[in-house]
Formats: C-alpha cells, sequence, structure tokens
C-alpha cells in the first residue's frame, strides 16, 4: 500500500476525534518512528488516541512495532524543513501555520504545537534574514531591504528571529527600522535577554536621532548596574562627545575602562578607550588621547583582531590636532581603506574628515557628510556640520 500524503501547513487536515486528531497531527509533524514514551508526553491518552486513528482514514497506514509507532505518510511539513534555511523562495512558497486553526484540549499538546508554530516561523525568517544578508554582502542592499520588507509584510514577527531581523536592518544602516523592529517585540523576549535587547534598541534610537528615549533607556540600564549597566554609560558618552560635552563622555569613558580591567574584559577596554581618545581630543589634549587610542590598538593586537578603522580614524584625527599632519594623513587613509573593505560608512566618515583635519581639503569633509548620510549616524551628521562652522 503506498503511503498517505497529507497537507499540514496552513491548513488541518481532516482528522478523527481528539485525542486521535493530536496523534496524527503529532506524527506527520515528526515523520519516522517515535517511542511509546515519547508520544505519552505529549498526549498522555495514547491507547485512546492509537484507537481513534486505527477507526479513521488513517488506520491503514499507522505502524506499529516493538513500543513504537508512525505513520506511513508524507507531510509538507518535511519539504518545509528540507528547504528551511537553504531556498528563500521555496520557503516562502511553503510556509503556513502548523495546522492552522487548530486548538487542542490537551495541554501538554497545546503547548508542543505553539513551540513547534514558533520554531516553524523561525525557521521561515531565518531563511529570510540569511538570504538578505546574503545579498547585502554582495552589495545588492536594495534588493535586501525590498525582501524583508515583503516579509515584514506577509509574516508576523517572532521574537528570536526579529532580533536577527533588527541587526540586518543595522548592518544596512537602517536605525529607525532597528528600533522599530526591537521595540515591536522587547515584551515577549525572555527576561535574561532582554537587558541586551534594551540597550540595541537604546542604541539604535541614538543612530537614528531619537535621542530623548534613548539616553532615558541608557540612564536605566546605568542605574541598575552591572555589565549592561557600563556599556550603556559607553553609548551614552558616544553620544556625549558629539554633543559637545567632552567632560562627561571623559568621565564615562574613565569609569568603563576601570569596569573593564576589573573583568578583564577587551572588548569594553577598547570601548572605552576609544571614547576616552576621542574626548581627549575635543578637550584639546591630542597627545593624551593618541597615548589612549595606541592602547586600544594594543588590546586588538593581544587579542588578534585586526584594527578597527574608527579607532584608527580618531587615532589620525588626534595627530593632526597634535602637530604631526603627515602621520595623521597616513593613519587616516589606512582608515579609510580598511572601512571601506568593511563596507562601513560611519568608519569612512570619521577617516574622511581625519583627512580633512590633516590636509585642510575641503573635498575631504564633503565626502565626510556623504558617507555620515549613508551611515544613517544622525549625532555625526550634525557634529560635522558644528564642526566646519568652527
Amino acid at each position: 500500500m503506498e503511503g498517505l500524503s497529507v497537507a499540514l501547513l496552513g491548513r488541518t487536515p481532516e482528522l478523527p476525534r481528539s485525542p486521535g486528531a493530536e496523534l496524527v497531527i503529532y506524527l506527520l509533524a515528526r515523520p519516522g518512528w517515535r517511542s511509546r514514551e515519547e508520544l505519552e508526553q505529549r498526549i498522555p491518552e495514547l491507547d485512546r488516541a492509537l484507537e481513534l486513528v486505527r477507526a479513521s482514514r488513517y488506520g491503514p497506514y499507522l505502524e506499529e512495532a516493538d513500543g513504537r509507532y508512525q505513520l506511513r505518510a508524507e507531510s509538507d511539513v518535511l519539504a518545509y524543513w528540507q528547504d528551511a534555511y537553504r531556498d528563500w523562495p521555496k520557503t516562502a512558497e511553503r510556509y503556513g501555520e502548523l495546522a492552522a486553526g487548530f486548538a487542542s484540549a490537551i495541554p501538554e499538546f497545546q503547548d508542543w504545537l505553539e513551540a513547534e508554530r514558533r520554531e516553524v516561523l523561525h525557521a521561515l525568517w531565518g531563511t529570510a534574514v540569511g538570504k538578505a544578508n546574503a545579498l547585502l554582502d554582495q552589495g545588492a542592499g536594495d534588493a535586501a531591504l525590498a525582501l524583508v520588507a515583503g516579509a515584514e509584510a506577509a509574516y508576523p514577527l517572532e521574537p528570536a528571529s526579529a532580533l536577527d531581523l533588527a541587526d540586518f536592518y543595522w548592518r544596512a544602516r537602517r536605525p529607525a527600522d532597528t528600533a522599530r523592529v526591537i521595540e515591536a517585540v522587547l515584551e515577549a523576549i525572555p527576561e535574561k535577554y532582554r537587558g541586551r535587547a534594551r540597550l540595541n534598541l537604546a542604541a539604535a534610537r541614538l543612530r537614528a536621532g531619537d535621542e530623548a528615549a534613548a539616553l532615558a533607556e541608557l540612564r536605566a540600564l546605568e542605574a541598575e548596574g552591572g555589565e549592561l549597566g557600563v556599556w550603556a554609560g559607553v553609548h551614552r558618552g558616544s553620544h556625549a562627545v558629539l554633543a559637545g560635552d567632552a567632560e562627561l563622555a571623559l568621565r564615562l569613558a574613565e569609569e568603563a575602562f576601570a569596569a573593564a580591567e576589573e573583568a578583564t574584559d577587551g572588548e569594553l577596554a577598547i570601548a572605552a578607550l576609544m571614547l576616552k581618545g576621542e574626548a581627549l581630543t575635543a578637550l584639546g589634549r591630542p597627545k593624551e588621547a593618541a597615548h589612549a587610542l595606541g592602547e586600544a590598538l594594543g588590546i586588538h593586537e593581544v587579542m588578534g583582531r585586526s584594527f578597527s578603522p574608527v579607532v584608527l580614524a580618531l587615532l589620525a584625527e588626534a595627530h593632526a590636532a597634535w602637530g604631526y599632519p603627515d602621520k595623521a594623513r597616513e593613519l587616516a587613509e589606512k582608515a579609510f581603506k580598511e572601512a571601506r573593505s568593511q563596507r562601513d560608512p560611519y568608519a569612512a566618515s570619521r577617516a574622511l574628515w581625519a583627512l580633512h583635519r590633516a590636509t585642510g581639503e575641503a573635498g575631504y569633509a564633503e565626502m565626510a557628510r556623504r558617507e555620515a548620510a549613508e551611515a544613517g549616524h544622525a549625532p555625526w551628521m550634525r557634529r560635522l556640520e558644528e564642526l566646519e562652522k568652527t
């Protein structure tokens, strides 16, 4: 006897009465042999479920051996999982809610069904974001944005994959969309991950220009303390130096560096030293700034990382202010080359501004403004306008 073919995504097929219905759905969604123990975890009245399935149209396809059970049937669920994370068009074409419209009075089964539906949706979004990121890496930014815009219009968000979508929007230099997506799912994110999401939301809001809400959230995170509180201080300091409060930025940088030393946290140490260097240059102390930024590059070497183009650009600006234009130009050109290889317009803008400081050539300032606009970095765009007036 040939097997049965049943569609389960986006619809509910004809089913026996409960708990037979639950057993059919489970065996279709989880093809292959399933132990009695596994099935009883989802369907406690398994014997009754088996009886109902045997008496239904699925009976001839139910196979039993050594306390294990399977349906000799194919469902679209298996085909969906074969395409998921690999083929976006096919995954999108096959997607539908698992056993759409079905609800069970069996708590154990309903919990499983809801979790399984989330996994199916998560796979859909994982495939979409994976394809969008690949397009972005190929330089096809418009196509990548069109893909995720279409997915957002067609499918509901799922918290875990929504954070991946937010990361994509950040890479695509769309901070307002990054903030929008995180905000939409923030309350549904598990508590242990919510703090990081709040920090990312604040960073996105800052870059998009929604500064009042961002700063309020950063202060709240700082008050809560811990590692995230320190990082919140770094973000607030980065905004402060661009807003003209270099003294506050320097204080927050020094607090963050002390925390980094205590925790032996290289990433935090680099961020703190970057902020310290930028603040010191703004305060007219470029020699100290160069030393701080040189220390940041030293930590890069210890960690086996390539130099950050932003650190190189900040170091170039410090050398220009210190009176070493040739060294500044060399560093800025290196920073720009690295920023270009990473497709990072913010880093490119910082490098171009350092080139302007080193050479006095107005063309570099104009290029810096264009790259800042491409980066969607509202505070830096505003700061560039202010700096050009001085």
